[in-house]
């Protein structure tokens, strides 16, 4: 660290691409759309490199690199709220849904709980879908979220008890519309039973 603090343009790139990984993950898991992950992740890097002497805690590298990603995420994620409003793309374009970045044995209903979870995430103002994020995909502790959020653990309490509130609600609201959609299923085949039955009566009788 004290060398690439100092200029070293081997331990610059040594301490970057030890930290790149784990930088594209957490910014992908935020942001669900590669190339904007990509663009994320080099200007996070371009800034720490610019901004490295003024670091003050050497051992806080890891955090302060994600409290740099947090806020360019931060940024899109405003842009792409606001190009939805005004219908300059869909909700889907460029973004890799949930369901796409699991494992590939996960179980469709699996699959299907990430799709859900997904459509409750975009519902979110971009500082609570990334402390959602950070917290119960990352799993990062509150303290590491405030680092990277640049704020208290109260705000970050706030912001997670939001999220919650607004997924749960989302969820409850998906599975009435699914049990409502089966009801009405349900309910025609019966009455087409019921028209079969009525039928073959008549068809009997006559």
């Amino acid at each position: 660290m004290s060398r690439a603090r100092g200029g070293d343009r081997e331990a610059e790139t040594e301490l970057l691409l030890r930290h790149t990984p784990r930088l594209v993950r957490v910014v992908d898991r935020m942001l669900g759309d590669r190339d904007e992950t990509d663009d994320v992740v080099q200007d996070t890097l371009e800034t720490a490199l610019g901004k490295l002497g003024s670091l003050r805690e050497p051992d806080a590298f890891g955090g302060w690199l994600l409290s740099i990603a947090v806020r360019h995420v931060h940024r899109r994620l405003r842009r792409r709220r606001l190009a939805l409003a005004f219908g300059f793309l869909t909700s889907a374009e460029g973004v890799e849904p949930l369901e796409e970045q699991c494992a590939p044995f996960a179980t469709a209903e699996q699959r299907a709980e990430l799709a859900l979870l997904d459509r409750a995430l975009a519902r979110l103002a971009p500082a609570e879908r990334i402390a959602w994020t950070l917290r119960w995909i990352e799993g990062l502790e509150l303290s590491e979220i405030a680092t990277a959020l640049e704020c208290s653990i109260t705000t970050v309490k706030r912001r997670l008890q939001a999220a919650d509130a607004e997924v749960r609600l989302h969820v409850a609201r998906e599975e009435r519309r699914d049990t409502t959609a089966c009801e009405a299923v349900d309910a025609g085949e019966a009455d087409e039973v019921d028209e079969a039955d009525e039928a073959a009566r008549e068809g009997g009788a006559s």
